[in-house]
């Protein structure tokens, strides 16, 4: 009795689908290493943000203690733009309960290739 054995082809469809897998999990690994680098990316823009944010109310601070009368007429000196031209920083002042407490709003904006973005920080100062 002779056996015959017809495996012969499978072994080309078991290559062809273990490629096909291969490549998938290359594939996935590859979309999330980009996605972790752009979060990357948005994660050291948005801690640059919050520092130039910080700077903004430091010097809102300083206004105070040496300037307090150009502090309550919203006149302090401008701060000095920050060093990296992609971000914008803007102050703004806003006098509350009749000249008591000035409201501080620092917002850092910056664009990148997912749109605009902002981080912004707040704070009250008061005349006491």
């Amino acid at each position: 009795m002779i056996i015959k054995n017809y495996n012969g082809g499978q072994s080309i469809i078991e290559v062809v689908v273990s490629l096909a897998l291969i490549a998938a999990v290359v594939l996935g690994l590859v979309k999330v290493t980009i996605i972790s680098i752009n979060n990357a990316g948005f994660a050291r823009d948005q801690r640059v943000a919050t520092k130039y944010a910080q700077e903004g109310i430091e010097n809102a601070r300083k206004c105070k203690e040496e300037n307090e009368v150009a502090f309550w007429n919203k006149s302090c000196p401008a701060l000095i733009s920050p060093t990296d031209n992609r971000f914008t920083r803007t102050i703004t002042y806003t006098v509350v309960e009749a000249q008591q407490k000035m409201d501080i709003l620092v917002e850092v904006a910056w664009s990148d290739s997912k749109g605009v973005h902002k981080s912004s920080l707040q704070t009250y100062l008061t005349k006491w």
